[in-house]
């Protein structure tokens, strides 16, 4: 998919944020070694949500696009750095 940006989106409740936030940093490490040019990162809602929880989203980026093995990998690195499993994606590309 040349062009789409990936958006991984997930809950958790704030009480995981410091064991989560360790998770985000291994996972950065383990991104780089999967692929150099995958540009990665991390955002937050800046409110917790009406459910009590904290909103994160991973947003990756590849030069060449990125394909469905690549979701596959990142979401596989993902899991092994213990981060939900709940983790639903999403596809946006540049406006036409």
């Amino acid at each position: 998919m040349n062009n789409a940006i990936l958006y991984v989106y997930y809950k958790l409740q704030p009480g995981d944020h410091t064991a989560l936030k360790d998770g985000i940093a291994r996972l950065q490490q383990e991104i780089e070694k999967f692929d150099t040019l995958l540009q990665f990162q991390v955002l937050q809602r800046p409110e917790i949500g009406s459910d009590g929880n904290e909103t994160w989203m991973e947003v990756y980026h590849h030069p060449a696009g990125i394909t469905p093995a690549m979701i596959q990998q990142i979401n596989q690195i993902a899991l092994s750095c213990g981060l939900p499993e709940q983790r639903k994606n999403e596809f946006f590309i540049p406006l036409r």
